[in-house]
């Protein structure tokens, strides 16, 4: 079995699954000119009942030995929490729609996901082909051995985790296997369907955090907005050759 040694490192390294689903859409309120994402963040300081523990351990004993005793006890002190909330225009806004219209690559994640979940599910067939082959190699092997058929059951057992090793591998760097860790990578980095209940968040880094990202959409829409009205000229004053003409007619 030492020749098969290598397989548990291939399904660790070439692990994959299916293609992720499509993204939620996440509904977004109407474009409004001229306005901006505001983050409205609040600190307040409370007292509340925080758990904690000590440890005693004997003399020359490190913290975690079993011969160590821990305590574990309530104590009331403060508390700092910062909440954060948003808006657009007058409309409050949730982490979700935020987040969506604060990243100006969201769409571009979005076709990425897609892109990369159709070619990955031409791996399909060679994982399935694999696990099945794997499965047959560590379980019918084995009881084909255990029945008596000692040379049946090790042929069975070495030709399954072989070729399921094969098809398995095949299928993660052949077959788009590895496009389909990319999607599930991707898709998570921007599946905020919890998020859409999210109408506060907490935190301070968050705080920091979304009051960056206002303030560079804020500024990337006034450009646009600057740049679209000095598009639109108004028509220059006909000249007098042009009043005369208009005249005589």
């Amino acid at each position: 079995m030492k020749s098969v040694a290598w397989l548990p490192a291939l399904l660790l390294t070439a692990c994959y699954g299916a293609a992720p689903p499509k993204p939620p859409v996440i509904p977004l309120p109407p474009p409004q000119d001229g306005a901006e994402i505001l983050v409205h963040s609040e600190t307040k300081t409370t007292y509340e009942n925080v758990s904690k523990q000590a440890t005693n351990c004997p003399q020359g004993v490190s913290e975690g030995d079993p011969s160590c005793t821990v305590t574990r006890y309530n104590v009331t002190e403060p508390v700092t929490r910062t909440n954060s909330a948003a808006s657009y225009g007058d409309q409050p806004i949730n982490y979700a729609q935020f987040k969506v219209m604060t990243d100006p690559h969201y769409q571009e994640k979005v076709d990425a996901v897609a892109d990369l979940g159709h070619k990955c599910q031409r791996a399909n067939t060679p994982r399935y082909i694999g696990l099945a082959m794997l499965a047959t190699g560590l379980i019918v092997g084995p009881i084909i051995s255990a029945e008596g058929g000692g040379g049946v059951g090790t042929a069975v057992t070495y030709g399954g985790l072989l070729g399921g090793g094969v098809a398995y591998g095949a299928g993660y760097f052949a077959f788009g296997g590895r496009d389909c860790n990319e999607a599930r990578a991707i898709y998570n980095s921007i599946d905020y369907t919890a998020a859409m209940s999210w109408n506060t968040v907490e935190g301070a880094d968050v705080a920091t955090e979304m009051a960056a990202l206002a303030g560079q959409f804020n500024a990337t829409h006034a450009r646009a907005t600057a740049a679209a009205s000095e598009d639109v000229q108004p028509a220059p004053p006909p000249t007098r050759t042009a009043r005369r003409l208009k005249m005589r007619r």
